[in-house]
């Protein structure tokens, strides 16, 4: 029983890593309410946004935390940042203070979002670490989707009353310090581990994984936004269709969790690459889709892929990096990861410059990928030989 509690208690912490759009169905009351004090609807919406830099800020302060602070201290301060940071609408409804509680929030996300991960390796080994990375991917996508849908009740009550969501962070701090060990290594025996920088090879594939981490991301993000539109300007279908098709492509992370160690065990090196190359292929046919049955089935195929390919990411970038380097590397990606998110709506413009053709943006991103999964596949082949 303790030993499932302190499973439940570390796949926790992942719950709220992707929380920062989740109050997202709030904006257009937050837009009405602001905009009888002077605020454009532009600067309501960057009190979302606003914590995707932060959160990339307080990646880069991670060596920072490291030095003054002990694994614990840090995920706890964490959850008390996103409790209180998140939470502050609660208590004032006043713009400048909820943008720096917002701020405060991605302090906090960054300071758990690599230890979330990080903690699976450096607490379970074999098998069980594979089932543990496989199901805490799951429990990204699922705190996202309840979180989301808890949002859209809590609406009812008045668009402040949505960011009770993130005091909920200390009902996870408290599981935390009461059923995870405190098998982090204290700051005597920190002093202890082999010091350093990564090699050149570790750097290689540190980047390398973070540049599959911003592409799927940017691809994945560009194409949720996209997926509306094409379904209502080509008569497919209805908005509360296209919300549909939404929710299964995120709720397909939970299955690819739990298939993951099963996928991994049978494929090895050539899931990563084969992947890639169905997602791909997928999001080239939703794109291009004639039918709402064709954009449905592409769609929520990408979104079960997707969360193979980032859930390999973390696997490949945790699984061979010594501890003492272990955060350097997970932070290089995760700041991938928000790279990808944060440009998702900059780069197809750019593509669809390049490609007139009815594909656009995806038509180019559909190639890169291709070609991106076929490098792998062959990278994988060396391996093996």
């Amino acid at each position: 029983m303790q030993r499932l509690l302190e499973k439940i208690s570390i796949l926790s912490l992942s719950l709220m890593l992707v929380s920062t759009f989740a109050v997202s169905p709030a904006i257009p009351a937050m837009i009405s309410h602001f905009g009888h004090t002077g605020y454009q609807p532009q600067q309501v919406e960057f009190l979302i946004t606003v914590t995707s830099f932060a959160i990339m800020a307080s990646l880069f302060l991670n060596p920072l935390y490291m030095r003054v602070l002990t694994e614990r201290q840090i995920i706890s301060l964490g959850l008390i940042l996103v409790a209180i940071g998140g939470g502050l609408p609660l208590l004032t409804q006043l713009y400048p203070v909820i943008f720096a509680g917002r701020i405060l929030l991605g302090i906090g996300l960054g300071m758990i979002n690599a230890r979330a991960i990080n903690i699976v390796s450096t607490h379970y080994v074999g098998k069980e670490r594979l089932q543990m990375m496989g199901w805490r991917g799951s429990m990204e996508v699922l705190g996202s989707a309840s979180l989301t849908a808890l949002v859209g009740g809590l609406l009812a009550f008045g668009w402040h009353k949505v960011f009770a969501i993130y005091p909920l962070a200390l009902i996870i701090l408290v599981l935390y310090l009461l059923y995870v060990p405190q098998d982090s290594p204290s700051k005597v025996a920190e002093a202890s581990l082999p010091k350093g920088n990564l090699s050149a090879e570790q750097w290689r594939q540190a980047l390398g994984l973070a540049f599959i981490a911003f592409f799927v991301i940017n691809v994945n993000s560009a194409l949720t936004l996209k997926i509306p539109t094409i379904v209502q300007v080509s008569g497919l279908g209805t908005a509360q269709q296209a919300s549909l098709i939404l929710s299964a492509m995120m709720l397909m992370g939970i299955l690819a969790g739990i298939a993951f160690g099963s996928l991994i065990g049978q494929l090895k090196d050539r899931l990563l690459g084969l992947s890639v190359l169905i997602f791909s292929t997928c999001i080239l046919l939703t794109s291009l889709s004639t039918s709402l049955v064709l954009l449905s089935l592409s769609a929520v195929i990408s979104g079960f892929f997707y969360s193979i390919i980032l859930t390999v990411v973390f696997n490949k970038a945790s699984e061979k990096t010594p501890k003492h380097l272990l955060n350097t590397v997970m932070t290089v990606v995760l700041v991938g990861c928000n790279l990808g998110g944060a440009t998702s709506s900059l780069v197809p413009p750019i593509l669809e410059k390049l490609n007139q053709h009815s594909s656009g943006a995806f038509g180019i991103y559909a190639i890169l990928g291709i070609l991106l999964g076929g490098v792998l596949l062959l990278k994988s082949k060396e391996r093996r030989g």
